[in-house]
């Protein structure tokens, strides 16, 4: 039996799925970074050599004889040729290690994401989960960029963003500056609040990170769907924000203009709202673009595990 590995390797957590020649998922497993500028470059090793090495032995107790024919990796973190060169090297002593011998490559999240989602590399990947990035790459395999500047420089129509804003306007209703917001009720249920003032304590907290700020925009979401106008004009006012940083990213490339956008991520997810009026807006700029959305049965790592086979079904 040959097999094909794919990794999706992040800040929080690292996704790994081993793949038969028919695309079938024979093991998973969920780790944590292996990003180096999180965990430092000897820790996301140390991790991947987890991740490997739990997502395979499963297979040596199942299977009497399989054949590793590639690995795909999609690594936060890992983009340039160095980065890239000093993973390879590291796997390369690992396979010796382990008496194993098979191809590698690394691509980045967006060729991994549209391979789960379109089963091909190209076509554009917007995403909005905690952060925010867009990424296009055309069907000769020019690839482009624009977002992905992080929590305090970017970010927009993200998860942290619209949790932010949030919790600003939640505060901002509480002094009699704007008109009382749904918001207000179901936060201080969440988090057990006597009284909304008590966020204050709670997001000064030293603990208290991107990821936690971003768990309340579910709380805008929800307001939004009962009806509630300042939950929807942050989600519908962040969603225009990401369709203007996807405008510019389509503008770089004209082949762009006609091809599939894949909306990936827990607010398009989670949101009709937001994804409406963000394919609203580009629609209105470029109206033979088309949309699809993120597989929800197929995973990043799947996607690269698929794109290990195409790469390397023929190799051997």
């Amino acid at each position: 039996m040959e097999l094909y590995l794919g990794v999706d390797g992040g800040g929080t957590k690292t996704e790994a799925v081993a793949i038969n020649e028919q695309g079938k998922p024979l093991s998973r497993y969920l780790g944590s970074s292996t990003n180096p500028y999180v965990v430092t470059f000897e820790g996301a090793m140390q991790e991947l050599t987890n991740v490997l090495d739990q997502l395979t032995a499963p297979l040596s107790s199942s299977l009497t004889e399989f054949t590793m024919k590639g690995i795909c990796l999609g690594m936060s973190g890992v983009s340039s040729a160095q980065e890239k060169e000093q993973v390879i090297s590291f796997l390369h002593t690992y396979q010796e290690q382990r008496g194993l011998s098979y191809p590698i490559t690394i691509r980045t999240e967006a060729e991994i994401s549209l391979m789960a989602s379109l089963d091909r590399e190209y076509g554009i990947l917007v995403i909005s989960g905690t952060g925010s990035n867009t990424y296009g790459i055309t069907r000769d395999g020019q690839l482009y960029r624009v977002g992905g500047w992080g929590h305090i420089l970017g970010d927009e129509g993200s998860g942290y963003q619209i949790g932010l804003l949030s919790l600003k306007t939640v505060i901002k209703s509480l002094e009699g500056i704007l008109p009382p917001t749904v918001m207000t009720q179901l936060i201080t249920q969440a988090y057990n609040f006597e009284h909304i003032s008590e966020l204050k304590a709670y997001v000064y907290r030293s603990s208290i990170g991107r990821t936690d700020i971003a768990a309340f925009a579910r709380y805008c979401v929800e307001a939004a769907k009962s009806g509630d106008s300042l939950a929807q004009g942050i989600l519908q006012n962040q969603a225009r924000e990401l369709a203007e940083t996807t405008t510019t990213l389509i503008g770089k490339n004209p082949d762009l203009e006609q091809t599939v956008a894949v909306c990936a991520g827990s607010i398009f997810k989670h949101s009709d709202m937001f994804r409406d009026t963000f394919r609203e807006a580009l629609l209105s700029r470029f109206p033979r673009l088309s949309f699809a959305q993120g597989r929800e049965d197929l995973f990043p790592a799947d996607g690269a595990a698929l794109l290990a086979r195409k790469l390397f079904v023929k190799e051997g």
